[in-house]
């Protein structure tokens, strides 16, 4: 148990010293910050079996970027340009995530992509909405989905 508690909270404590240094005054916020962080490190189910990763971010945090700027530039192009095309599509898909911190993350994820909404979780389905759907919007959610389960240590089934 003690374990489960002592790397996340080392690896919350070295990311607030990074930011902060040896600034004294900065180590009551620091002490809150990292409080706060492992008890939502708890709450999103980290120790368990399909435990959130913190150091995952590492990898997840440069794709979830690369898809949010690919995402805000074809927006951004068809609120320029009204003569692209729009193509709004519902898709419901059953998820292979097994734990509902893992299917929530992935549906906050969603809509905070340019274009996508996460609009309703029902268990293991869940209610895209596409601003712009093409081929291979499906398999984008899907790729989402892998690296979340990755993320969580609960891969897709």
């Amino acid at each position: 148990m003690l374990r489960r508690v002592l790397a996340p909270a080392a690896f919350l404590t070295a990311i607030w010293w990074t930011l902060t240094g040896t600034l004294v005054e900065g180590l009551v916020a620091g002490a809150v910050g990292v409080a706060f962080g492992l008890a939502l490190f708890r709450f999103m189910g980290g120790g368990g079996r399909s435990a959130f990763r913190p150091l995952g971010l590492f990898a997840f945090l440069p794709y979830f970027a690369w898809q949010s700027v690919r995402g805000g530039w074809d927006v951004s192009r068809r609120a320029l340009w009204p003569t692209m095309p729009l193509n709004p599509t519902v898709l419901h898909l059953e998820l292979s995530l097994p734990s509902d911190s893992a299917r929530i993350f992935l549906t906050n994820a969603l809509s905070l992509m340019p274009g996508t909404v996460g609009a309703d979780l029902r268990g293991q389905t869940l209610v895209v909405h596409l601003l712009a759907a093409g081929p291979g919007s499906e398999a984008q959610v899907r790729a989402l989905e892998t690296r979340v389960g990755r993320l969580f240590r609960s891969p897709a089934r």
